[in-house]
């Protein structure tokens, strides 16, 4: 279900629903309507809500936001070797960022290509050797990946390892 709502008064635009096709939602509303000064996206997985807002030009202030790293932000941030733990990366951004139950290949591809990463030539056995030969990911069911105890540990050894001490 998705639902919009237009605050004309307090110049907003907030939208909410499954995560699908929020963003480009968000973004076709803010060319609508520019001089709004908040378009806020609300997305209601099964799993907790998770909420990202995009604040045009016109906002007056960005302090105090805090957001999670986009999906490209947070994989060049991390020393990945190999396309095995960068299908890790991004499989951890979208399972424990973003709260999505599951990636699908096709998503994977995407995200590789909206990384910068030299995307696979053959993601299937990519993916299948990130979870045959390094245990990085477990399947659900079939083309539903998600992270396993291993691969999250890898993850969160990197990102660690980024942190400021």
């Amino acid at each position: 279900m998705l639902k919009v709502t237009f605050d004309f008064a307090a110049h907003k635009i907030v939208v909410e629903g499954e995560e699908g096709d929020l963003l480009k939602i968000a973004q076709a509303a803010k060319e609508l309507v520019p001089s709004f000064s908040e378009i806020s996206i609300i997305s209601q997985p099964a799993s907790p809500t998770v909420t990202a807002s995009v604040i045009t030009p016109h906002s007056a202030t960005q302090e105090g936001l805090k957001r999670a790293p986009g999906i490209r932000e947070f994989a060049k941030s991390l020393p990945l070797s190999n396309n095995y733990e960068k299908i890790a990366a991004l499989i951890y951004h979208a399972t424990k960022i973003q709260n999505k139950p599951y990636v699908n290949l096709k998503e994977l591809g995407e995200w590789f290509g909206l990384c910068g990463f030299s995307k696979p030539s053959f993601m299937p056995v990519a993916v299948s050797d990130a979870k045959r030969k390094y245990d990085y990911i477990t399947s659900k069911a079939r083309d539903q990946w998600t992270l396993s105890t291993t691969g999250e540990n890898l993850i969160l050894g990197m990102v660690e390892k980024q942190r400021p001490a």
